[in-house]
């Protein structure tokens, strides 16, 4: 019983530790989700990937590791959510016996910013964000905030102009049509 009260101690140092990003479904076993982000100082701008995680424990805790699964992601490839997900069940093994959900947490969040850069290729121009060659060679890009799709910024700029005079073409079509239309329009099949 002593070891189920120390369980649920570590539980509430979680919580506390992470607050609204940690939400616990039951003190004992642990079994919480927790929302992790990269180390940015909270510059979102700066914040390429974020994941939520799950972690669920047996009543033989701490004797046995918990199950540690990736509920969502933004920003992450297979690749990298695997590589997440590895990272810290090597912890978890390095870790045996041992209280260890804090030290879990921390696992993700530590591998979560060494992961935090854009991957992939721009959706606008299917190049590379950054070049595979070189990893120093980058060219300037942008993030979009709510679903975290990275642009080259040329690209996003030149498609942002182009649909601005895509904008005013319809604009100025819709006119002469409406103009047309009001001007008694075309006459043929009119008539009866």
């Amino acid at each position: 019983m002593a070891e189920e009260e120390e369980v649920k101690m570590e539980v509430e140092a979680v919580q506390s530790v992470y607050g609204d990003d940690c939400v616990i479904i039951e003190s004992y076993p642990p079994y919480l989700h927790l929302h992790i982000k990269p180390r940015t100082a909270d510059v979102s701008s700066q914040q390429f990937v974020e994941a939520a995680i799950g972690i669920r424990a047996s009543s033989q805790y701490p004797k046995e590791p918990p199950l540690v699964y990736l509920i969502d992601s933004k920003g992450l490839d297979e690749q990298r959510q695997t590589l997440l997900l590895s990272n810290i069940r090597d912890k978890a093994c390095e870790l045996p016996s041992c209280f260890m959900l804090v030290a879990l947490c921390e696992e993700a969040v530590e591998r979560l910013s060494a992961m935090n850069h854009p991957d992939g290729d721009c959706p606008l121009c299917l190049y590379p964000l950054v070049s595979e060659d070189d990893q120093a060679e980058r060219l300037p890009f942008m993030k979009l905030m709510s679903c975290f799709h990275c642009f080259h910024s040329e690209c996003i700029i030149r498609w942002w102009n182009w649909l601005q005079i895509e904008n005013k073409n319809n604009a100025k079509n819709v006119s002469s049509a409406t103009l047309h239309l009001r001007n008694g329009g075309d006459q043929q099949g009119m008539e009866l």
